[in-house]
């Protein structure tokens, strides 16, 4: 871009012929003109243009002003260079003072969304290390509480092996976060994230008119980097500390073929969400927080049809339950409740844990699946209550209820950011030099995590409050005492937690403790 062809360009009406040290004044107008005018000059690497047009040295100098503290001065060397000079204040002497005002204006206002993130960062992190170190206290508990052995009848050693077990678990966790959350720091202060978005293009060689190539050359290094730290710490997790305790039975060979198949679907899945959403985000307008609503509504729909159906086969193997009474006693309830029945499927669980459970997916006719660890473990009866539990979330619409307001979430969130997407500020904040629909999509989603970690406590407690719901369901069909004593069968198989903090079963956990429900359920008979 030549620089006549810039300066028509930015047409600053009012700025020509400005006297004495009136565009100083004038913020209104700067705020108005300057954050633009700042986006295509980093753009187009005109400084040196603009630097060029300036032959007074007192003038270039305000260029390099960038500290709030300097405002007065700026205006002191302003007037002496006008009574020294006698400069004529034409539009290009008036574009280089506009961004020594600009440079100024950036580390009052702009720097502060840098610094707002990096805040709550620092300020989650702190709290959720505090409430892991109060979970630590719990396990640190050597003797085991009366009311756990009478409820479980498990004896000393078991109730210390678990404490041991979930003590180096969680302490594995809180220094890995710590690990994730300097590496975010770093990476945010230090301009990484602009650092790879231009190099999307100089090394990948992407157009740089072409938002989605950018984009996906931006993700797939996102990706490569959190893989780096996330695939250790998971190997670690499986093969030495869970298996440490014999919690594990995925072996080695099977979790590899299972982050290849996942990447494989990352390679498949990711373009295909991404040009989507920047289509709409493109289409919408200045709807654009409606067309978005729709969007993610659609792909919600969408991924519950897709992904039972057709990715969770790629990892386990469903058989359809054999003629038994079990399958008689299943079908008999879903008959009484009205549930639109379809299958009965028994998933191989057990080839990757001990761990058990049931649910059911479907738009119209559902299928009810079942852990054959599940199976083994419990009686036909309890697996009976087990599933009326998870058909009383069918009942209640819980599943419905759940997605209205998650779209609620996604309304309030892309309404926020409409009122962002556009702001030169926030990009130059972080070190961007140019404005992007997927850019400000990160940065934005970043700003709002305080808020999203508020809808995600709100989530925890609607969760919690959703199992008690069921269990009353199950309860008032008969078969709340089968629930509890399958309840029961399952902490013990799943070796959950048993010492579990108030602070953090409210912070972390989406169902109430085992004894909050059994006490619950007693309640109830």
């Amino acid at each position: 871009m030549k620089q006549q062809h810039f300066l028509e360009l930015i047409n600053l009406d009012g700025i020509t012929n400005v006297e004495s040290i009136t565009l100083i004044n004038n913020f209104r107008q700067i705020e108005k003109h300057g954050s633009y005018l700042y986006i295509m000059i980093k753009k187009y690497n005109l400084e040196k243009e603009i630097n060029q047009i300036c032959s007074n040295k007192i003038q270039l100098q305000l260029w390099y002003l960038k500290q709030m503290e300097y405002r007065e001065r700026l205006k002191v060397q302003m007037e002496k260079g006008i009574r020294r000079s006698k400069l004529s204040f034409d539009k290009n002497i008036s574009i280089l003072i506009l961004m020594a005002i600009l440079r100024i204006r950036e580390q009052e206002v702009s720097y502060s969304y840098l610094y707002i993130v990096v805040s709550y960062i620092v300020i989650k992190y702190l709290l959720e290390q505090f409430i892991n170190l109060r979970q630590l206290d719990q396990l640190s508990v050597k003797q085991m509480p009366i009311h756990i052995e009478q409820t479980l009848g498990i004896t000393q050693k078991q109730f210390k092996r678990s404490q041991r077990f979930y003590y180096d678990k969680l302490s594995f966790e809180m220094y890995t976060k710590s690990i994730k959350t300097a590496i975010e720091i770093i990476v945010i202060l230090c301009g990484v994230m602009p650092f790879i978005w231009e190099r999307t293009v100089t090394f990948f060689k992407m157009d740089p008119n072409s938002e989605f190539q950018r984009g996906l050359a931006y993700i797939f290094m996102e990706f490569l980097r959190l893989k780096l730290i996330d695939v250790p710490n998971n190997f670690y997790n499986t093969h030495v500390i869970e298996k440490r305790y014999d919690l594990s039975q995925i072996s080695f060979a099977l979790q590899f073929s299972d982050l290849v198949i996942e990447s494989a679907l990352w390679v498949v899945f990711v373009p295909i969400l991404l040009y989507s959403y920047l289509y709409v985000a493109e289409l919408g307008g200045d709807y654009f927080f409606i067309a978005m609503q729709f969007f993610v509504l659609f792909m919600a729909i969408v991924s519950s049809l897709v992904y039972p159906n057709y990715i969770q086969p790629l990892f386990n193997e469903f058989e359809e339950l054999k003629e038994t009474e079990l399958k008689q006693a299943i079908s008999q309830l879903a008959l009484r409740m009205n549930f639109p029945l379809e299958k009965i499927l028994v998933m191989d669980g057990s080839k990757r844990s001990d761990h058990s459970n049931a649910y059911f997916f479907g738009m119209y006719s559902k299928r009810i699946v079942l852990y054959d660890t599940l199976i083994n473990n419990l009686t036909n009866e309890e697996i009976v209550a087990v599933v009326a539990h998870e058909l009383g979330h069918w009942k209640y619409k819980h599943p419905y209820i759940k997605l209205f307001f998650f779209c609620i979430k996604i309304l309030i969130t892309f309404y926020i950011f409409g009122f962002y997407r556009d702001s030169d500020v926030v990009f130059l904040s972080f070190g961007f030099k140019e404005k992007s629909i997927f850019i400000g999509s990160a940065l934005f989603f970043s700003l709002f995590e305080p808020m999203n970690t508020l809808f995600q406590i709100f989530e925890l407690h609607l969760s919690r409050f959703f199992e008690y719901q069921a269990d009353i369901f199950a309860s008032h069909h008969g078969l709340g005492s089968y629930l509890m004593s399958g309840l029961v069968k399952l902490f013990k198989q799943n070796s959950t937690n048993l010492m579990i903090d108030t602070v953090y079963q409210w912070y972390y956990n989406s169902h109430p403790s085992l004894f909050e429900r059994l006490k619950y359920l007693n309640k109830l008979r």
